[in-house]
């Protein structure tokens, strides 16, 4: 299958650098000044478990910054931040073709923007457990996990296309795991995402510091709780034990700064909205209070806009 690849950063860049590596047919699509990069010095990924190696543009990989060149792919793979969803599927859906799309995103309404534009049987849904960042333009380092779980989003049927891109993908050297309820995937990733995102931007502190700190951890516990309370009245059952094995962490995710600590110290939007935000929209809809979710809400809200000023 060919591949394409929207959003070439610690995400994007990774993944979609394992299956280059491997030989698969890849096109990349990111911001002008990045794609003058990957032509000129190609993509470089720094990985904790994979080595170094660069991906450089061939005939089998390209770099480019219009989305036309998606046309005939089978399978795109959706990597920017959350508030970026909506323009890339109206992009998308003026390109034609029948390529699938995999939402690797944080959030829970990245899939639901997507069957909007495209329709929502090209839909897959993805969680990337993973720590990677855009040390410099055109250099990822991946430094924690890397594990990729992938299903459909209209069924819970294990389809022909989702053993296809988890078999390619393994055999790049990607840890892929099918999810028969991609749905709860995504809930039990946002119970993650909502507790140490948004808090370690308050807190200015790493995955270990959050976990290791009794008042601290005391708040990314009633930030998961809360996670749990609205997934339960929209119809998903979230695991306790989930909550004490991200209370546990594995080791190289101790010393890990969060996606969103990073973008705040650099100056980036934030993906608050699309976390946060999306867990207190559930929430008010269906008449649950998530007090401590808000607190953090509004305290990364006025930080930002500090910061911006």
């Amino acid at each position: 299958m060919r591949y394409g690849v929207i959003g070439v950063g610690g995400v994007g860049g990774f993944y979609g650098g394992m299956l280059a590596s491997s030989g698969k047919e890849v096109v990349f699509v990111g911001k002008p000044r990045h794609v003058k990069v990957f032509k000129t010095k190609g993509l470089t990924v720094e990985s904790f478990k994979y080595g170094k190696f660069t991906v450089r543009e061939s005939e089998k990989v390209t770099f480019s910054d219009s989305f036309e060149v998606l046309k005939d792919v089978d399978v795109v793979l959706i990597c920017v931040k959350s508030y970026d969803t909506e323009g890339v599927a109206r992009e998308l859906s003026k390109v034609g073709g029948s390529f699938a799309v995999v939402s690797i995103q944080n959030g829970i309404e990245n899939e639901e923007i997507l069957a909007k534009y495209l329709g929502s049987d090209r839909v897959i849904g993805a969680t990337a457990f993973i720590g990677s960042y855009v040390r410099e333009p055109g250099v990822v380092v991946h430094e924690a996990a890397g594990l990729l779980e992938i299903g459909e989003i209209v069924t819970t049927t294990v389809t022909d296309r989702i053993k296809r891109i988890a078999e390619e993908m393994t055999q790049a050297g990607v840890e892929v795991r099918i999810s028969r309820n991609i749905k709860y995937t995504l809930w039990k990733k946002l119970m993650w995402n909502v507790a140490f995102n948004p808090y370690s931007v308050v807190t200015r502190a790493t995955v270990g510091e959050m976990i290791a700190h009794p008042e601290a951890s005391g708040v990314l516990r009633h930030l998961m709780e809360e996670c749990m309370k609205v997934a339960d009245v929209c119809g998903v059952k979230l695991k306790r034990e989930t909550a004490e094995k991200y209370m546990k962490s594995s080791p190289d995710l101790m010393s890990y700064k969060t996606s969103m600590l990073l973008d705040f110290e650099r100056g980036k939007p934030l993906e608050i909205d699309g976390i946060t935000g999306a867990l207190i929209r559930k929430a008010e809809k269906r008449g649950v209070e998530v007090p401590y979710n808000r607190c953090v809400y509004a305290t990364v809200l006025l930080l930002d806009e500090k910061r911006n000023r």
